[in-house]
């Protein structure tokens, strides 16, 4: 009891500004004196700031989103700004079972593995969190994030400099203290050291020299750090740096995990770390950016721990706490090998807070989409950032229209990239707009389908295989009309509850769905395609009616792929199921081929039209939703008394109505990898971030592949993502693609082969890439041409060598290939695919 009137005095005092002593609680257990001083203390501190709770503050001491400045590493002590308010509340001794934090530790089986508490926004209270009762309608000093409510937060412990019984961890071997040791308080903290193990800067708080980089050898003899504020104590503190008796580092970490307990002494300057000038002096007083400070950093400790974080008036909401935090782990020097992320703990640990906070569901608010563009930035995290990204992209215009001040905290690359992939985006839309919005696709009928002179023509009538086309679209249009009221959509119409007008996300989605639908009911599973993005075909010279009907219809689809930009790579199963005699005439096929051309030319009685109707769709995909039931009427009616010709002539027609349209779709239906909150998403999200993430060294996070150039063996090396990205690998995340994987997933033959046609094998290593042993093979001795190139740039993957990279200064490096200021049309421009290749003798 004791203690706590102490330390309900300490934090009346270091409040005061000014007043009274005697206006501090005598006891803080009693609720209703407790509360009116708390209220009296928040008054006088408002008043004596001028702060305002609202975003932007009208003249704060600090700006919202002013950097934390933090000591750096071997350099003169620099004055801390104001930070934000973060803290956890929970009972000392709870623990949950929630998974355990990664940790650096060699040795998980002594490394003690932390844990995030389940009640991380909720739970019984602690002694801190023990505010008046009836005091609950006026506003606290500080409060924990994440509830509904405002849950007072106690900051008596935090700014005495005494233990913060939330952020105590018993197990932990590592003692944290924020106040200076002249200052004669203990440490705040105690966390284990495998939290802090990402932190080149606190390492070197502890370690001194020891694991300091090989290029930074001009410390002193004592291998401490220059001291960052005021008073502070040395480095090779007990439990400090590294004791000469038990050797080196690196020694004790392969013979037994260091367990010693460690001391750090933040670096963050304080008004009162000047001791008094007389010993009658009173103690100093901490001021509003002193107590900012110490919030930020109790937050950031919060945060590695997994604990809840804790908001004020000057920064009340999580967004400004997290920006916080990333200037104080940009400022400790956290990071991954490449840069990328924080290291392993602060990267998991902020996955956390963004789903338990639900920072990533930006589909509602213009706002929180800015926002996690900006702390995916500012907390390196690639999830968050391609979330906000994408969705950004998709509703760029709208974003701009706020005219937010948060706008400009995002970086120039992010800006760069979204004006790009807006655009793109509106390239898209157009070009879906002038083909679906009458299904209008004159280029299928602009070849072969056109051509007089054609050996097709001899055995094919084209003219109904366009007659049945323009039937089938017929068909559409008036489906589409009576769902939606008309055809293009418009909004908040009797008939839907759009919000835009016209072929937006959802509207696409409703088509791609039951062409989907129909193309599992239609399409033969057993006719692997034998078109490559190229154009070539491998031609079956066969005679016979159903390989000349084959034949043609591939080379209208390849017409009709090529026709307009993107090309479009040949779906794997591209051709529909016909229907057949063989199971209404037991003598069909007769093998000759005037007397079933006879057969083919009679016409049907209505019982084997629909028979040979059903026999030509998958069973498994028969199902019953309303798109499907009214094609199934529209074709029986279509069907009726027709010949086995005229049948698949009309099959052909709406196999063709059919192709032309899922073809379509995909560059805007399948969303960016990687988003998570899509649905009822009107925008499209199909524009994923490019070319690395922006706060990471150029190149230094963008995954890059080697590619063979057709017809030679030049090498390049290109990112990666302009790969997963592009036409082909989004045509490859469609419905069409994924099924083929699936239907072929028995047959071990077919399998490889839809394999092949989808992931071309690699070539063989160009000569020396590998070695003086490595023998080369150009793509046109390739025995199989459906391994197509990439991106239709003339381009294939090869496998990377261990050991060699586009930034590996050893390896060997081919000529012109890993400039990455260069553009494609530069490095493709630059070889001489005519010259043939040097050989090592």
């Amino acid at each position: 009891m004791a203690d706590k009137k102490r330390s309900t005095k300490r934090l009346s005092s270091l409040f005061s500004l000014g007043s009274n002593a005697s206006d501090a609680p005598a006891d803080s257990a009693a609720p209703s004196e407790s509360s009116s001083r708390l209220r009296k203390v928040k008054n006088r501190i408002s008043s004596a700031t001028h702060l305002h709770p609202n975003y932007p503050p009208p003249e704060p001491p600090t700006p919202p989103f002013s950097k934390l400045t933090i000591q750096p590493v071997d350099s003169a002590p620099a004055a801390l700004e104001s930070l934000e308010p973060p803290p956890p509340l929970h009972s000392p001794g709870s623990r949950s079972a929630s998974p355990s934090r990664p940790g650096s530790s060699a040795d998980d089986s002594s490394q003690k593995k932390l844990k995030r508490r389940s009640n991380l926004f909720g739970g019984p209270q602690s002694s801190d969190e023990r505010i008046s009762a009836h005091g609950r309608d006026a506003r606290p000093l500080a409060w924990i994030v994440g509830h509904s409510g405002q849950v007072p937060y106690n900051l008596a412990m935090l700014l005495n400099g005494e233990k913060v019984l939330e952020l105590w961890d018993e197990d932990g071997d590592t003692l944290i203290y924020l106040f200076p040791r002249t200052a004669e308080k203990g440490p705040s903290f105690r966390i284990d050291s495998s939290l802090y193990a990402a932190s080149q800067y606190m390492t070197r708080l502890i370690h001194g020299r020891l694991y300091s980089d090989a290029h930074q050898t001009t410390r002193n003899t004592s291998g401490t750090l220059p001291r960052s504020r005021p008073d502070s104590p040395d480095m090779s503190v007990p439990g400090g740096s590294s004791d000469g008796s038990k050797g080196s580092r690196a020694l004790s970490d392969a013979t037994e995990d260091d367990r010693s307990e460690k001391h750090i002494y933040l670096p963050i300057r304080l008004s009162t770390d000047s001791p008094p000038i007389t010993a009658s002096a009173q103690e100093p007083r901490l001021t509003m950016q002193d107590v900012d400070t110490l919030i930020a950093h109790r937050n950031f400790v919060a945060f590695l721990m997994g604990q809840s974080l804790v908001a004020t008036d000057r920064h009340p909401d999580i967004f400004t706490i997290f920006l916080r935090i990333s200037n104080v782990l940009e400022n400790f020097q956290f990071s991954n090998f490449d840069g990328s992320t924080f290291g392993e703990v602060a990267a998991s640990s902020f996955d956390c807070y963004v789903d338990e906070l639900s920072l990533a569901d930006v589909r509602s608010s213009r706002e929180k989409t800015i926002e996690a563009v900006i702390l995916g930035e500012h907390m390196r995290s690639l999830s968050l950032y391609t979330e906000g990204f994408v969705h950004a992209a998709g509703k760029l215009e709208n974003i701009k229209d706020l005219q937010h001040p948060k706008w400009d905290l995002i970086s120039h690359k992010t800006v760069t990239r979204l004006a790009r992939a807006s655009m793109d985006l509106e390239l898209r839309v157009k070009n879906i707009n002038i083909k679906l919005a009458d299904f209008d696709f004159p280029a299928i009928f602009s070849g072969l389908m056109n051509s007089d002179t054609a050996d097709e023509k001899k055995l094919i009538r084209f003219k109904y295989w366009r007659t049945a086309f323009m039937a089938c679209r017929a068909f559409a249009l008036d489906y589409y009309k009576a769902k939606y009221g008309s055809w293009l959509p418009k909004a908040k119409s009797k008939k839907n509850n759009l919000t835009i007008s016209g072929l937006n996300r959802l509207v696409l989605l409703d088509l791609y769905h039951d062409f989907s639908n129909l193309y599992d009911l239609l399409v033969d599973r057993t006719n692997l395609t034998t078109r490559t993005a190229d154009g070539v075909m491998t031609t079956d010279e066969s005679t016979d009616f159903a390989s000349v009907v084959y034949r043609a219809l591939r080379k209208v689809l390849s017409e009709y792929d090529r026709s307009t930009p993107p090309v479009q790579p040949p779906i794997p199963f591209d051709l529909p199921m016909y229907p057949t005699l063989k199971g209404v005439k037991s003598d069909y096929p007769t093998g000759d081929p005037r007397k079933d051309a006879k057969a083919r030319a009679k016409k049907l009685k209505s019982d084997d039209v629909s028979r040979m109707l059903r026999q030509a769709h998958n069973t498994d995909s028969d199902r019953h939703t309303p798109f499907l039931d009214a094609f199934r009427r529209f074709e029986e009616k279509q069907a009726a008394g027709s010949t086995m010709d005229e049948l698949w002539e009309m099959r052909t027609g709406h196999w063709l109505f059919v192709y032309a349209v899922i073809q379509s779709l995909p560059m805007l239906v399948v969303d960016a990898p990687g988003v998570r909150f899509t649905d009822g998403v009107e925008y499209f999200l199909c524009e994923p971030p490019r070319s690395g993430v922006p706060w990471a060294r150029e190149d230094s996070t963008r995954a890059r592949t080697w590619f063979g150039v057709a017809g030679g063996s030049h090498v390049v090396s290109l990112p990666t993502d302009i790969v997963e990205h592009g036409v082909e690998g989004v045509f490859r995340r469609s419905h069409c693609w994924k099924m083929a994987e699936e239907w072929s997933r028995d047959d071990a033959v077919l399998n490889a082969a839809v394999q092949e046609s989808i992931d071309p094998a690699p070539l063989p290593p160009p000569p020396g890439l590998l070695g003086s042993n490595a023998t080369s093979r150009s793509r046109s001795q390739s025995p199989d041409r459906r391994r197509e190139s990439v991106m239709n740039l003339g381009l294939e993957a090869l496998p990377l060598p261990a050991g060699v990279g586009p930034s590996n200064p050893l390896g060997p490096r081919p000529a012109s290939s890993n400039d990455p200021t260069k553009t494609f049309d530069a490095i493709l421009s630059s070889a001489d695919f005519n010259k043939p290749s040097k050989k090592k003798k």
